[in-house]
């Protein structure tokens, strides 16, 4: 008996550890398919919403009015190319990164005011501000939680002769946390996979148990 009730309790510990791996792995295929029906249907809107969960995406906006958009990234790579659009007047990009990195490329003849709530990230605004009139203004809000935010003028690398070493390490880190993030994924769902042969060996143990109980009665 004392056999069949430590065989039952694994039995339990297993099918707890299957359900929370499929739930992990349930909510992360929700909130892509959420992220890409949201960027479908403001396909035709003057704010457009970019979405990235787990990926790496790069949009290019060339030779266009540009209104303002939404972004959300989470433990992804995000680049918003900016740098050859056309700014007739003030923007608003809002955005959310959860472990991911974002960047910004604006062209030249725009100004950027930043409002962005910072936990544990890197935030760097590279653009200098020109005191002109009618230049149009980027305002930028969000919230960025253990990511890399970089807002880069479309000439910055062009016109440096290198680049600062703390920037590769801060990329580098934004990197780690989005690889971490990837491979928590997959390791959600090669436990799923694990705790479902696991609960089928717990079946024939128990079945096993159950057939030499028979035997010695």
């Amino acid at each position: 008996m004392a056999k069949k009730k430590s065989i039952a309790k694994a039995f339990v510990g297993v099918t707890a550890l299957a359900v929370t791996g499929k739930l992990v792995y349930d909510k992360y295929k929700i909130l892509k398919e959420k992220f890409e029906k949201e960027e479908k249907e403001s396909i035709c809107d003057e704010v457009k919403k970019y979405n990235a969960v787990c990926t790496s995406k790069s949009i290019e906006i060339e030779d266009e009015d540009f209104e303002g958009c939404e972004i959300k990234a989470i433990a992804s790579k995000l680049i918003l190319d900016l740098s050859l659009a056309v700014f007739e007047k003030d923007t608003y990009i809002n955005f959310k990164s959860d472990a991911g990195i974002v960047k910004i490329i604006l062209p030249e003849g725009v100004n950027v005011t930043c409002d962005i709530e910072n936990v544990i990230s890197s935030i760097k605004n590279l653009v200098v501000n020109v005191d002109e009139e009618d230049i149009p203004t980027v305002f930028i809000i969000g919230k960025s939680t253990v990511s890399s935010i970089e807002i880069i003028p479309a000439n910055f690398y062009s016109d440096d002769d290198f680049e600062d070493e703390d920037d590769f390490e801060s990329e580098d880190k934004a990197d780690e946390e989005v690889l971490k993030a990837d491979k928590k994924v997959v390791k959600a769902e090669k436990e799923v996979v694990k705790a479902e042969k696991e609960v089928l060996k717990a079946d024939k143990d128990v079945l096993k148990t159950d057939q030499a109980a028979t035997k010695t009665e």
